[in-house]
This record gives C-alpha cells, sequence and structure tokens, in this order.
C-alpha cells in the first residue's frame, strides 16, 4: 500500500517540479448517425434529441491528477454546432483515468422523489465526441466509471458481451431498472442499445441488485471520457471523445513529453525510460491494478497486464517517444485517448 501511493504521488507531483526545473536551467453496427445526430431509447418514448448541459445544472467529477501538479474538475465542453461534413472531427484530449461523481451535495436534491428509476438510454454523437446519457426519475447517489478489461454481469459475474475492443464500467449506487420489490415503474426499454458510432459502439445494463445499477460501454478504442451529473431532470451523462491527434499516456501532449524526456537526462522520472515500468503505471492508474502482472510479447513492443488473481487482461504498446532524437527516449502508452 506504502509502495502503490508513493507510485502516485511521484506520478502526480514529479511533472511539476520537473518543469520547474528545466524552466530554470534553460465493427458491426446497427445504425449509423450524422454528426450531431441523437437515439433514444426510452419507455414511452420514441425519440429525442440528447439534452446538452442546461444552464445552471450541476456537474460533479472528481479531480483527475494532471501533468502540472495542480487538480481541476472536469467539466464538459459546449456541444458544437451540428455539422453535415463527412469529415471526421479531432476530438480532445481527455483523461482516461476512473472517475467518481459524487452523490447530490444539497437536501433538497437528496431527497429526490423516491426511489431514481431509469427512464431512458440516449446516444447523440456531438462532432468531437459522442455521448451517452441515462435518466432517471429522481436523483441517484455515486457513480462510478472506469475502464475494466471486461465487463461482468452483477451478480451472477459472468462476462456481457459487447461490442468493441475496450470497455468502460457504469455503476450508479441507489438506483434501479427492473427491481421488482420496488412499487415503481419500472423501466420497459431494451437492455442493450447499439449506436454503432465511430466510437461508441454499444450500451448494456449489466446489473441492476439491491439498488446498484451498472452498464457496459463497448468502445472502439481506450478513449478519453468525462463524466457529468445533470439535474431537470436527473441525468448522468458520459462523452466519449473521438480520435484526438494526440494519443498517447500519461503525458497530456507533445510539449509535456518533451519536458519530461529533457528531465530525464538529469535522472528524474527514471521509470519513464523503461516500457515495462510505463505500462505497469498505466494498470496501476487506469486500471486500479496495486500489484500487476507485466509480461512481454516476444519481438513486439506490446505487453499483456494481468491481475493477480484474475483471468482478465489487457494488452498494450509501449513505445518510445523520440526513438531518434533522443539517446535514451521515455516511453509512452501508445493508441489511448
Amino acid at each position: 500500500m506504502k509502495s502503490l501511493r508513493s507510485r502516485l504521488m511521484i506520478m502526480v507531483l514529479t511533472p511539476a517540479l520537473l518543469v520547474l526545473g528545466v524552466a530554470a536551467c534553460t465493427s458491426s453496427t446497427s445504425q449509423s448517425q450524422t454528426p450531431g445526430s441523437s437515439t433514444t431509447t426510452a419507455a414511452g418514448s420514441k425519440s429525442a434529441a440528447t439534452p446538452s448541459s442546461p444552464k445552471g445544472s450541476a456537474t460533479a467529477t472528481t479531480p483527475v491528477p494532471s501533468h502540472t501538479g495542480s487538480t481541476a474538475p472536469i467539466t464538459p465542453g459546449p456541444s458544437p454546432t451540428a455539422s453535415t461534413s463527412n469529415v471526421e472531427a479531432l476530438g480532445p484530449v481527455w483523461p482516461i483515468e476512473p472517475r467518481t461523481v459524487e452523490p447530490p451535495t444539497t437536501a433538497a436534491a437528496a431527497s429526490g422523489h423516491g426511489v431514481p428509476v431509469l427512464t431512458a438510454i440516449r446516444t447523440g454523437r456531438h462532432g468531437s465526441y459522442e455521448r451517452l446519457t441515462l435518466q432517471f426519475t429522481s436523483s441517484f447517489g455515486e457513480a462510478d466509471v472506469g475502464y475494466v478489461p471486461v465487463v461482468h454481469a452483477d451478480p451472477s459475474d459472468q462476462v456481457v458481451p459487447l461490442q468493441g475492443s475496450s470497455f468502460l464500467r457504469v455503476v450508479v449506487h441507489g438506483a434501479v431498472a427492473h427491481w421488482s420489490a420496488t412499487p415503481i415503474t419500472a423501466y420497459t426499454g431494451p437492455s442493450t442499445v447499439t449506436p454503432g458510432y465511430p466510437t461508441l459502439k454499444q450500451v448494456s445494463v449489466a446489473g441492476d441488485f439491491e439498488a446498484v445499477l451498472s452498464f457496459g460501454i463497448g468502445l472502439d478504442r481506450t478513449a478519453g471520457f468525462q463524466v457529468t451529473r445533470l439535474q431537470s431532470p436527473d441525468r448522468l451523462v458520459v462523452d466519449i471523445a473521438e480520435p484526438p491527434a494526440w494519443q498517447m499516456w500519461p503525458d497530456d501532449n507533445l510539449a509535456i513529453a518533451q519536458e519530461v524526456q529533457a528531465g530525464s537526462y538529469q535522472g528524474h522520472m527514471p521509470w519513464r525510460n523503461s516500457a515495462a515500468e510505463v505500462a505497469s503505471s498505466y494498470a496501476l492508474v487506469v486500471y486500479g491494478w496495486g500489484n500487476p502482472v507485466v509480461t512481454p510479447v516476444p519481438g513486439t513492443d506490446t505487453y499483456r497486464l494481468t491481475h493477480q488473481g484474475s483471468p482478465d487482461s489487457v494488452t498494450v504498446r509501449a513505445v518510445p517517444e523520440f526513438p531518434t532524437t533522443s539517446r535514451n527516449s521515455i516511453f509512452e502508452i501508445a493508441d489511448t485517448r
């Protein structure tokens, strides 16, 4: 536990010190959508546009460590004007680390109107990102969103089949869909929605047990995402970024990578010069595996990551960022964001 905390502190604080030091020294789809379009799956409703963040609505996400040593809450960008162009928009560079949306902070919001019940699963495309909206009858509790190797059903633990090659799990506490023991109007929409977007492929209800409602999201790649709580009506929104120009982890852009590379010449962050160490850190920060098993695939730049005691695994590519210009290049996890 102590080594885990130490590594996290190093990942968060060292880049900030480094910046100061450097400155001082010198597909299978069911339907296709056009940008700006949306689809709705809801009880008693055929279709509706995915709502954008209303003025004055509450946004709640946990701060994500940045490479400057500061933290800031993640808030969704404005919805771009719908475009009829067939040219795909470049996506933003958003974090891929897990996020938690806290419960409502006001007594009025927390009291709600009985048990929150799922009423709609909506998807839509918004230029540089794709959106999943889960709508409820009243305010729900804490919500957790993060990447998993595969999505397991709750409580059976069976693997939930999903389209895509990368998977997000969404867990909403204090909410139900079909729980017959509660005197509610149950959710009557389908348990699986397949928008077939370039990144967001499929969404499926993965669990509805003891007032914990979970979902699996199948994605075309490990994409950056944001999570927001909206009110009037109560919604959980997950925005998935379209592919950005920069698709490396852990650095957010080339300028930061160059600063880290310069610092590595002075002995800072030596783990960045090891492909295996960067892959291990990826397993820790993105998947929460405190003691990952990192196995190189011979003859490739690929590593297989597993968690002790679990059959689940992911594979990543750890590549040198400056292979031709640096005598000892730092490594990045490629094909993400």
